[in-house]
């Protein structure tokens, strides 16, 4: 199992705060951290060149945030040239850094519109993930699609939908976040029936979406962890959540609890 830690897009611009998340989560002992996918697109050659330099202290082997804003991927707007273009330029550049698996939610702009039926949505996902095959063979990367919560889409809210979004495809998976989970009420039953679709995990203690820290209720962890182990799980899992300390020392030494706890459970 390798261990990461997803990081804001902050630290691509040089936030203080952010510059030392990552530094503190390099020292804890994370195998790699995960980047806001769709940020990266926005940097310049200058500033690649800066994040290579300090991926040498962390590698960054997953991304989240797969789709930059400006892009329409639904509806009756779909920039279907767009997203195409996207993924070529996009894909060979994640396999240069050294990327492994990159996570497609993007919620907000894959939810259904008013005035649009599920089916007309759910082709213009199709569409994308076909697209995503093509050029994630090419590159030799994972996409995962992400089952989110109701709060954040109206699609794709269960890893039963996932999988079936992504039927027949060998470089698009999917993926789960335990706190998506814990926030829907739902149990891990489609994950024990097609286990061999899961490529990433995220986790967070549910109750605020935090990191892990030594005050939690570890019964809450219980059916993740469960599976997780059942399955024989053996990829990748990033910590996706927010921290309760605010002051430099206080944040360094909760991601190393972090890191400790989140070993603890799954070894």
């Amino acid at each position: 199992m390798k261990y990461g830690y997803c990081i804001d897009a902050k630290f691509l611009h040089g936030d203080e705060t952010s510059r030392g998340i990552f530094e503190a989560i390099a020292d804890a002992g994370f195998d790699y951290v995960e980047l806001p996918f769709s940020a990266l697109s926005e940097l310049s050659p200058e500033k690649i060149a800066e994040l290579k330099n300090e991926l040498k202290k962390i590698p960054c082997l997953a991304c989240n945030l797969f789709f930059p804003p400006s892009l329409k991927i639904v509806g009756t707007e779909q920039d279907k040239n767009g997203i195409s273009k996207y993924l070529e330029r996009m894909l060979p550049f994640a396999a240069e850094i050294g990327m492994e698996t990159l996570v497609f939610g993007n919620g907000g702009a894959r939810k259904i519109p008013d005035g649009i039926s599920r089916e007309s949505i759910w082709a213009n996902l199709r569409f994308i993930v076909e697209e995503m095959e093509i050029h994630a063979g090419k590159a030799g990367i994972i996409i995962c699609v992400e089952p989110l919560n109701t709060t954040e889409t109206n699609i794709i809210n269960s890893y039963g939908e996932a999988v079936e979004l992504t039927k027949g495809l060998q470089n698009v998976a999917t993926m789960i976040d335990s706190y998506h989970v814990a926030m829907e009420k739902q149990t891990y039953e489609d994950v024990l029936q097609n286990p061999t679709r899961l490529k990433h995990l995220h986790t967070a203690y549910p109750t605020g979406r935090m990191v892990p820290g030594a005050v939690d209720d570890m019964s809450l962890y219980a059916d993740f962890v469960k599976t997780v182990k059942e399955i024989g799980f053996d990829d990748k899992i990033s910590i996706e959540g927010a921290l309760r300390a605010t002051s430099p020392e206080e944040i360094r030494e909760e991601i190393k609890k972090a890191h400790e706890v989140l070993c603890g459970l799954l070894r």
